[in-house]
């Protein structure tokens, strides 16, 4: 099990109000506000029900001036990040692809979750793989039905590689926010402060502490409804063998009725199956981060035939 690292007081309180912006940007660190992560911040306006977008509009949503926008779409299609469509419209680009097929060859968590993962298939839950992407939690492998049986109903499980996921929302989520370092921690409570309340996790910086305290000490989160009103979570961090560093988190979703409580033999059953199952992945992860990526579609060198002569 990680180790928990102290969270210390908070800085002043946040504001009551905190304005909305006309765009809910990702956080990014210091090195990336610049004219580069202004640029992705035209990536984060596609969305599935915003495919196609108009460089007026870039420009609108993003506060830039119309010289701007132009420069940084074109910047992002010279680098095959989007790609012109019809009548002034762009849409996101090829090597967007291409990336997504190399992550599928040498993301060690990914490789180390479907290594770990297939094995342990059941029809009655899904197991899911997720990772931290700055305030969101990403879903990066699945294992299991999309939908599952209970009671006469089919329910699906609304979880899938690249769906990303609130921060505060899920048993994942908790499992990965109460395992950031302290720092890290105090800056999503300044930053999120009204949500976190809005979604029960603590009405103040204390409360919202106490809580996540309470979830490194257990190993585990749970959570119920997050994903739909029938099915319920149980997760655990993923940390790394030398920095216990939290990576990922390991989540199996199950069926269950609203209200219906979690049977402590149970509880501490799923999650000590998920800890075993973390200790799998982060020992894969290890050997994929340090080993070389193949891939299976580039043929390998033939060997060279035997001529009976060894060299000295």
């Amino acid at each position: 099990m990680f180790q928990p690292e102290a969270m210390t007081a908070a800085p002043a309180t946040p504001p009551a109000s905190l304005p909305e912006p006309t765009v809910k940007r990702t956080h990014r660190p210091p090195s990336l506000a610049s004219s580069l992560g202004r640029a992705f911040e035209v990536l984060e306006l596609f969305s599935l029900g915003r495919p196609v977008l108009r460089v007026e509009a870039l420009a609108q949503a993003l506060g830039y001036t119309r010289s701007t926008a132009y420069r940084y779409v074109r910047e992002l299609c010279d680098a095959g990040l989007l790609a012109p469509s019809s009548a002034g419209t762009y849409v996101l680009g090829p090597r967007i692809i291409e990336l997504e097929r190399l992550l599928r060859l040498t993301d060690p968590l990914y490789l180390a979750g479907r290594q770990v993962l297939p094995a342990l298939h059941r029809e009655d839950s899904v197991l899911l793989l997720q990772s931290l992407y700055g305030d969101k939690v990403l879903c990066i492998y699945s294992e299991g039905p999309q939908t599952l049986e209970h009671r006469g109903r089919r329910l699906v499980v609304r979880r899938t590689r690249g769906l990303p996921f609130p921060l505060f929302r899920g048993a994942a989520s908790l499992a990965l926010l109460a395992g950031m370092p302290g720092d890290r921690i105090r800056e999503v409570y300044l930053r999120n402060a009204q949500e976190i309340a809005a979604r029960g996790l603590g009405a103040d910086w204390e409360t919202f502490r106490t809580m996540l305290m309470a979830i490194r000490r257990k190993g585990w989160a749970t959570s119920g409804g997050q994903l739909g009103p029938h099915i319920f979570g149980i997760a655990v961090p993923i940390a790394t063998a030398g920095e216990r560093r939290v990576i990922g988190s390991p989540a199996r979703v199950f069926p269950r009725e609203p209200g219906q409580a979690y049977d402590g033999a149970r509880e501490a059953s799923d999650a000590a199956e998920l800890q075993a199952i973390a200790r799998s992945i982060s020992a894969a992860h290890a050997l994929a981060a340090s080993s070389t990526p193949v891939d299976p579609l580039q043929p390998t060198a033939p060997s060279r035939p035997a001529t009976g002569k060894e060299s000295s």
